[in-house]
């Protein structure tokens, strides 16, 4: 098993077995259990699919440490995806220049950078995601604005009688 899977693996079974514990938290803010953080990831999995994003393809986060960040990281790598990690402490035109030159195809992104961000500045993003509350200010894409807006019928439909561990799959 090659490293990449392996690490793929380790995540999704220290999930399945600490699903009831605590596994992220804010400093004064949200803390998340496992199934917290399996239910956001399954989401975001859901927006990246809506999105039309493919294995391999890139997706740039930007902004300050905290639990939805650290989620946001996790689904886009078990989904397969390549996360371009930005500093957030980069001016906008520099997130812009590598958001372009990464070929990134959504950005997330936290509050306080997504004021000073220009959209039109980076045109071959399918979206812009909200870190906080993975809203999308920003959507080029119909079935991405669709699935947000339905994100949690979607997840209903997708997991009818409950989402549980043994519905995780990575």
């Amino acid at each position: 098993m090659e490293l990449e899977q392996s690490f793929i693996a380790l995540i999704e079974q220290s999930i399945k077995t600490n699903w009831y514990l605590n596994a992220l938290t804010d400093y004064k803010g949200i803390t998340l259990q496992y199934r917290d953080v399996a239910r956001k990831i399954e989401k975001i999995h859901i927006l990246l699919e809506n999105a039309g994003i493919e294995k391999g393809d890139k997706i740039a986060i930007c902004g300050r440490n905290s639990a939805h960040w650290a989620v946001t990281y996790l689904a886009v790598i078990t989904y397969g995806a390549v996360v371009v990690p930005i500093l957030h402490e980069f001016k906008a035109d520099q997130v812009h220049n590598i958001v372009n030159h990464s070929e990134s195809r959504l950005l997330f992104v936290g509050d306080q950078i997504w004021e000073n961000l220009n959209e039109a500045a980076m045109p071959h993003l399918e979206g812009i995601i909200e870190l906080k509350d993975f809203g999308v200010p920003v959507s080029r894409s119909e079935k991405l604005a669709y699935a947000r807006d339905h994100l949690n019928e979607i997840f209903g439909h997708k997991f009818p009688c409950r989402f549980r561990p043994d519905d995780i799959s990575y």
